[in-house]
């Protein structure tokens, strides 16, 4: 009985904590592009479009899925997203407490949990951003094959394993980038069944089935469009388009990797004092396990680049659990105390400098009020996607997300051509075009030239938006 009050008062606190640290989002059509995105795509999957045909991007199909179920409570659409981006959170936050206790205090294990939550707001995570949704079947995964290692089922040692990489297979289906942690499941699962059988051949054989629940997602919806006759079209969408981007500028990168560095470089600290353990403790497994999970998670940041802020996110669940053995120790105890409060209000001030910088519910509903004065298709080739979640939504292009204009380093990686498409979108007279302010080391300079050529001859402004740093403009034809 004591411990069931107990957990459900940690689950009380856990809830309350996440739902504070998110509140200032809560509504909030405009947290991020690739949110908005999503909640698009949901909404023309319910419509019968398909990803890679009548909207293109890179994403996996599985993301555009979940969020069809968000986009299925109507007007509450966004709400549906965010209470479910809350639930992961919680879901992940839970778990990982739970992995904690084998390593840390059980006072250790909840703080790191409770820091995970605050670290989601450093990297534009209070939405629901992709690695949201993900990092709960990751860590479930985790989990599943460290209740192996701790918990053997002599009856059926597979089991574990098994389903934790179907769990990796599924979180594929959200983003391939968790591809790196999933095979460092997949073969330390491997070696420990070795360990533990010292027979090759049912060690091969089970290398085959993990990897098999691992493919299986994937190659499921990859069956899909084969049989639909579009396998070339998922096949480059998925796998050839990544690597036709270009390169950032130097400039951006550097600011960019420094930004991410300064928010996990206060975890080293953690990750240090568990890889300390693992090294003194070498009898208990765990330990070694979940250093190399965060150490691997690292690595996958790493090979795949990119450095947005977001991109920092998968790192904070193995990073954050890595920081609960510092409660060993007094000063531990304090530096992970101190972290918390320190990560916690920074958090709120991102969120406020966000919601200032991206607009609120009510910017949107001053946006869609200009556009309800005079209705008619809407091209945004700068600016929020959710605008496309409207019915101003016209099919000009079956590549909506902006940045596939915009971006230089998108400009031979969507498989059309940009120049070509952006004179088609034109040619059909969009009644409103959205841009925001030039990003001279991003922005691919002769599209935003060939718009505004369209724009000075036949459009006049109809609103502004002013952020802390960058404008959005809607242009209305005249």
């Amino acid at each position: 009985m004591f411990e069931r009050r107990k957990t459900l008062v940690l689950n009380f606190i856990l809830v309350v904590f996440i739902f504070v640290s998110r509140l200032q989002t809560f509504g909030n059509p405009l947290i991020h592009v690739d949110e908005e995105f999503y909640l698009f795509g949901g909404g023309r999957l319910l419509h019968g479009d398909l990803p890679y045909l009548q909207f293109w991007d890179r994403k996996p199909f599985g993301i555009f899925l979940l969020y069809a179920a968000f986009h299925l409570f109507g007007s509450y659409r966004v709400l549906a997203y965010q209470a479910g981006a809350m639930a992961a959170v919680w879901g992940t936050a839970w778990l990982l407490f739970r992995m904690g206790k084998t390593i840390a205090p059980a006072t250790g294990a909840f703080v790191s949990a409770l820091l995970y939550v605050a670290l989601l707001n450093l990297s534009q995570g209070e939405g629901g951003q992709t690695p949201v949704f993900y990092n709960l079947l990751v860590t479930a995964a985790v989990a599943l094959v460290l209740r192996g290692i701790t918990q053997p089922d002599r009856k059926n040692p597979d089991r574990h394993p098994l389903l934790g990489m179907l769990l990796f297979g599924l979180a594929m289906q959200l983003k391939y980038t968790v591809v790196f942690e999933g095979i460092f499941v997949g073969l330390y699962s491997v070696v420990w069944s070795w360990l533990e059988c010292r027979s090759l051949s049912k060690t091969l054989q089970k290398s085959v089935l993990f990897a098999a629940a691992g493919l299986l997602p994937t190659f499921a919806v990859f069956c899909f469009y084969a049989a639909i006759g579009h396998s070339s079209e998922w096949v480059f969408a998925n796998l050839e388009s990544i690597f036709l981007r270009g390169h950032g500028p130097s400039e951006e990168t550097y600011h960019l990797q420094l930004r991410m560095l300064r928010a996990i470089l206060p975890l080293m600290i953690g990750l240090i004092a568990t890889g300390f353990l693992a090294y003194k403790k070498a009898s208990e497994p765990q330990y070694l396990y979940l250093t190399l999970w965060a150490c691997v998670a690292c690595l996958g940041v790493l090979v795949f680049g990119g450095w947005y802020p977001h991109y920092a996110l998968p790192l904070y669940a193995p990073l954050a659990l890595a920081s609960a053995p510092l409660w060993r120790w007094k000063e531990g105890r304090t530096w992970v105390i101190v972290l918390l409060c320190v990560i916690s209000l920074t958090g709120q001030y991102s969120l406020r400098k966000h919601r200032l910088e991206n607009g609120n519910r009510q910017t949107f509903q001053a946006m869609l009020d200009v556009m309800s004065q005079k209705p008619g298709c809407v091209f945004v080739y700068q600016g929020p996607p959710a605008l496309y979640d409207t019915p101003y939504w016209c099919p000009l292009t079956n590549h909506p997300f902006p940045g596939h204009f915009h971006e230089k380093i998108e400009a031979h990686a969507t498989g059309v051509d940009v120049m070509q498409e952006t004179h088609r979108v034109l040619a059909a007279r969009p009644e409103y075009i959205v841009m925001e302010d030039p990003l001279p080391l991003q922005e691919n300079l002769l599209i935003r030239k060939e718009i505004f050529l369209e724009i000075t001859a036949d459009y006049k402004l109809a609103y502004k938006f002013q952020g802390l740093n960058h404008s959005i403009y809607i242009y209305r034809h005249t």
